[in-house]
């Protein structure tokens, strides 16, 4: 009986953290969808809600502190700097898969990049819109086969970039759920 309360007591704090988790997510996503766009010019910036900003630079302040740490630490003990390489690793595949924001305007869709040039699709080759099942992501694809643009869940103006979408596609752009 006594090996079972630790167990129990371990499962009660995964289940609660995932409940916290779950929670701090879902409200971030309402939040992103609650506020709008940006307008700059005849453009719209569906930039990522301000929360999500903030919890990514969050963390990759606490990571690169931590990897400080861990590098000081391997240097006091005389070994190299090997250890510090796990979260620099972590802190630049956050870097790449953060959200990014999408602008669109009377030419097109356009989404930067951190390394690589900028996705554009022009409205003319809007082949399909695709939903990602699980994460609600929506999957722009062009016809020319470019790359395709993402728009996350926690960028602002799910609907609108919907409703712009509709509005200037090609008529035989495909929209699937």
């Amino acid at each position: 009986m006594h090996s079972f309360v630790p167990t129990l007591l371990a499962v009660l704090i995964f289940l609660a953290s995932y409940a916290a988790f779950n929670g701090f997510f879902s409200s971030v996503k309402r939040s992103a969808l609650r506020l709008g766009p940006r307008e700059v010019g005849t453009s719209l910036e569906f930039f990522p809600a301000p929360r999500m900003q903030r919890l990514v630079r969050m963390v990759l302040v606490l990571l690169l502190g931590f990897s400080i740490l861990v590098g000081v630490a391997s240097l006091k003990a005389g070994e190299g700097l090997y250890a510090s390489l796990i979260p620099l690793v972590v802190f630049f595949l956050i870097l790449l898969v953060r959200p990014v924001p999408v602008v669109v305007d009377q030419d097109g869709i356009r989404q930067s990049r951190w390394l690589l040039p900028d996705k554009v699709i022009a409205w003319k080759d809007v082949e399909s819109v695709a939903y990602g099942r699980n994460t609600g992501t929506t999957y722009v694809l062009s016809r020319n086969g470019g790359p395709k643009i993402r728009f996350s869940v926690f960028l602002v103006g799910h609907g609108r970039f919907q409703q712009e979408i509709r509005a200037h596609a090609h008529k035989n752009a495909a929209f699937l759920e």
